[in-house]
């Protein structure tokens, strides 16, 4: 295979489809909890969904990672949520509960589209300030939560164990729902694009309650939609899919959705990954053994380098990083990525 400069970005890996002499690496939720500076820029704000409008806070904790681990992109800080603040839900994040939400019965208790720049302004100038201070060949990752998952999130009330009251919803009730958060979502998206962001992520979360059937119309069509209407508008630009724990529905999921790369969380097989899934990938290292045992994580992780070395492949954690990860583990995993 050849290989494109090995100061590649991981826009350029994705958009390209072929790997660089040095595979990159960032980790989800890289910018948060594990970092003392972090905790330093939060201490005493309780209002998360606050602190996600913050333009500067915003900027200076998705810059965080980038300046102490030289990661090789930044992901802006954020919530899945946010989509579900903008459309009018009452969010809540209780600490040790997580999202406390008023659960939504009806797609007509959601607002309008028409008020998504406005309200998100501060999180695309967020975007574009932080694209202004990162070096050239860095890429910034904007995301947003997949549609089943928001859903999911706001008609049970939180999170759940088993989303049962969601997948018990009236179907029609789902469909609308799942259609106007899909709608939402690809304006802010492409609002995120025209602010700055190289490359854009969906995280479907909880994709895996599902089965399959469920899979194919809560997770794959709205997904296809998405990505349709942002290539439609920006041909080429990179689309990152992570529908976590979708097991062999991975599979479905890279050929149907005309998603760019794919993410894959710590249960996928990588020699499976390898076999079945033809997109860049980016995984799969599980939080858990970064955080407890950091030579077990760096055992695994030449595993997964040796595996992906002769593809387009980014480096990251098959979820995201865990609070109480020590900061020398995850430096520890960086250096030995970019160094083997």
């Amino acid at each position: 295979m050849r290989l494109v400069s090995s100061k590649v970005t991981i826009a350029e890996v994705i958009r390209k489809n072929r790997r660089g002499e040095k595979i990159p690496i960032w980790l989800m939720r890289q910018a948060g909890r594990s970092l003392p500076e972090y905790r330093r820029a939060v201490d005493g704000i309780s209002d998360f969904i606050g602190m996600c409008y913050n333009t500067d806070l915003v900027a200076e904790l998705t810059l965080q990672p980038v300046t102490r681990f030289d990661m090789d992109a930044a992901i802006i800080f954020s919530d899945i949520l946010i989509m579900a603040d903008v459309l009018g839900c009452d969010i809540n994040f209780v600490r040790g509960v997580g999202p406390v939400i008023r659960p939504v019965k009806s797609s007509k208790e959601l607002g309008s589209l028409q008020g998504i720049e406005a309200k998100t302004l501060p999180v695309l100038k967020a975007i574009g300030k932080v694209r202004s201070k990162l070096p050239e060949k860095k890429s910034l990752i904007g995301f947003a939560g997949g549609p089943w998952t928001v859903a999911s999130y706001i008609i049970e009330g939180g999170s759940s164990k088993t989303f049962s009251k969601a997948l018990n919803f009236c179907p029609l009730g789902l469909e609308e729902i799942i259609e106007q958060i899909t709608k939402a979502t690809i304006v802010y998206l492409i609002k995120q694009i025209e602010s700055g962001a190289d490359v854009v992520q969906l995280f479907d979360s909880n994709a895996g309650m599902l089965p399959e059937e469920l899979f194919r119309q809560y997770i794959i069509e709205p997904t296809k939609k998405i990505v349709s209407a942002i290539k439609s508008e920006f041909p080429g630009f990179p689309v990152i899919g992570f529908p976590r724990s979708a097991k062999r529905l991975y599979k479905d999921y890279c050929e149907q959705t005309g998603i760019s790369a794919i993410s894959i969380d710590y249960d996928v097989p990588i020699e499976w990954a390898k076999a079945n899934l033809k997109v860049p990938l980016q995984g799969n290292l599980n939080p858990g053994l970064l955080a407890y045992d950091k030579t077990g994580a760096i055992k695994e992780a030449r595993h997964i380098v040796d595996c992906f070395r002769d593809l387009p492949f980014i480096f990251n954690l098959g979820h995201g990083v865990l609070p109480d990860t020590p900061v020398e583990n995850i430096a520890a995993l960086v250096d030995f990525v970019k160094n083997y």
